[in-house]
This record gives structure tokens, sequence and C-alpha cells, in this order.
């Protein structure tokens, strides 16, 4: 065991102590950064919530609002979800940025695709088809899960 010691300690008094300095002023540096990463996520992930709720309050996350002329509604409030949407996009994990685009591209097709017709009959034959309240609870929701 002497020998393993006097071997590590001859090592170090060879070589340059500047690489040593360097890797340990680069470990610190990575260690003050990876909490302001996590505080800035948090926030981002909170406004991104709050813009999404703020956007479509009164269908989200309840629908105790919802208008007559749904799929004018929510074509007007795309912009407006886009830009929310782009904007968090940096904050999702690469790894899950195809399932981000995917949630938003369904939601996108049926905002363009809702009509009123379809949600009267839903109302009128509830265990004939889907809801459209809860198809539209359900994307949103999708598009939520990647704040976290």
């Amino acid at each position: 065991m002497d020998e393993f010691l006097n071997q590590i300690s001859g090592y170090f008094s060879r070589v340059p102590i500047w690489p040593l300095a360097l890797l340990a002023v680069a470990i610190t540096c990575a260690g003050i950064y990876e909490p302001f990463l996590r505080k800035r996520h948090a926030i981002a992930a909170n406004n991104f919530r709050l813009s999404i709720h703020s956007i479509l309050s009164g269908l989200y996350p309840e629908p105790v609002n919802w208008p007559k002329d749904i799929g004018v509604y929510l074509r007007d409030r795309l912009p407006a979800m886009l830009e929310v949407v782009e904007d968090f996009r940096y904050d999702v994990p690469q790894e899950r940025i195809a399932v981000y685009n995917k949630n938003w591209h369904s939601y996108c097709q049926f905002c363009n695709e809702i009509t009123d017709d379809k949600c009267t009959a839903a109302e009128l034959n509830p265990s004939d088809a889907s809801d459209p309240k809860q198809v539209f609870h359900i994307l949103v929701s999708n598009i939520l899960r990647h704040e976290n």
C-alpha cells in the first residue's frame, strides 16, 4: 500500500498542477450552473402552464364556458398557442421533442376539424362517439405534460 501511495505522490510531484486546477474550476462552474439551469426550467414550465391556462380559460381544465362556434374560437387562439409552444420547445428534453411535436400537431388538427355539429352530436348521443370536450382535454393535457 505504501508503494502505491508513493507512486501517486511521485506522479503529482512531476506533473504540472494547472490541468488539475483547470479541472477543479470546470467542476465548480458545472456545480454552480446546474441549479441555475433547474431554476430557469422551473420558471419556463410555470410560465408555459400559466400561458396555456390563460389562453384557454373557460375551456381547460374544466369546460365551464364552452363557446358556440368552437372551431373559430380555437383557431383564433392558435397563433397565441403556437407562440407559447414554440417558446417552450427549447426547454423540452431532446429525447421528448418528437412526442411534443406530435402532441402539438394533434391539437392543431383537432382545432381545424372541430365543429359545433360534432359537439351537438356528442351531447345528443353520448355513447356513440368520443366527446369533443374530453378529446380537447386529453390533447391539452398531453401538451402540458411536457412541462415536467
